[in-house]
């Protein structure tokens, strides 16, 4: 099918395309791109659109849609645009197209959702709803230089009895209880949303069955009336450098000391035996992200690798 303009061909991506891919997107995130390891995986998912976009046979974009939320909604994700093509309107024809054949094959869709970085003006508002917004702290270490510093920093807080409480592993039926309780979809998520990878997933019995098929370690400080829930990822391969990984910390609530405790046990759990460079990003509200900063750099010498505009989570109509 062709694009109204540019000369666009678009379809469905494959196996085969993979290192085309890889070649437009090297740039993205600086190196720490998700999509090398999640490629694969999302072409076997039967809810889940990969499309390309072509020009002249070559790939020259790709965005990715899933169904979610008891199939109410649509997450577009994923959009890559090759450098010499960004600026001429090929992502909003990419995505456009995604969107059609969303329509026809899922009418029952109402909602697309988006998670995008940065701060947008009146213009973007005026389009879409808000529902969150979500702060990204991001620190890069050698994981056998950073393990004593943040067994260290454990056992001072143990010692001081700073607010310290050891955070909870929750197994699947207590993520299935604690993630539908009235009082922490209004009192703990934000926007009344699941973050987890930048995925946007509302608080449904179906949603928390796909998540608990993803391998995501659960934690909370309190199995009854939680304040702070976190979803960690197992570390997972990025082309940023030989032998260095990214582990992703989605922190739900506001409340700081748990906030602290769920990272650093987060951290823990994720890095295990694990050697050699490790980018952490931890996703936060916005009001714990001067106060976690802090902490970081002055009980762990802990640094910035650089600067990353927040997450935001936005929605619209179909």
């Amino acid at each position: 099918m062709e694009g109204a303009s540019h000369g666009l061909e678009f379809c469905l991506a494959q196996e085969a395309d993979f290192e085309a891919v890889m070649s437009i997107s090297g740039d993205v995130y600086g190196g720490l791109d998700y999509l090398p390891v999640r490629y694969h995986a999302w072409l076997k998912e039967p809810h889940r659109k990969v499309v390309l976009a072509k020009k002249k046979g070559q790939v020259v974009a790709l965005v990715s849609t899933s169904i979610l939320d008891d199939g109410c909604t649509v997450v577009v994700e994923g959009l890559r645009v090759a450098p010499t093509e960004r600026g001429k309107g090929i992502a909003g024809h990419i995505q456009q197209h995604c969107l059609d054949l969303v329509r026809v094959d899922f009418p029952q869709v109402k909602v697309r959702r988006y998670v995008r970085s940065g701060h947008f003006g009146p213009e973007c508002l005026a389009k879409y709803r808000p529902i969150c917004r979500q702060e990204i702290l991001l620190f890069c270490f050698k994981l056998e230089e950073f393990r004593p510093k943040l067994d260290n920093a454990i056992a001072q807080l143990k010692a001081s009895g700073a607010d310290w409480e050891d955070p909870i592993l929750l197994a699947a039926s207590d993520v299935r209880r604690v993630f539908l309780s009235p009082a922490v979809v209004d009192g703990v998520l934000p926007g009344k949303t699941i973050i987890w990878d930048w995925v946007p997933y509302k608080p449904l019995a179906s949603n928390l069955e796909t998540l608990l098929k993803q391998d995501i370690v659960w934690m909370a400080d309190n199995k009854g009336e939680p304040r702070v829930l976190s979803l960690g990822t197992a570390p997972y391969g990025i082309p940023i450098e030989a032998d260095a990984h990214r582990l992703n910390i989605d922190v739900l609530g506001k409340h700081f000391a748990c906030a602290r405790n769920q990272f650093l046990a987060q951290l823990r759990q994720g890095i295990g035996t694990m050697q050699g460079p490790l980018y952490c990003l931890l996703f936060l509200e916005p009001c714990l992200r001067q106060e976690m900063l802090s902490f970081c750099q002055n009980s762990m010498g802990l640094h910035q690798d650089r600067v990353i505009e927040g997450q935001n989570v936005l929605e619209a109509d179909m």
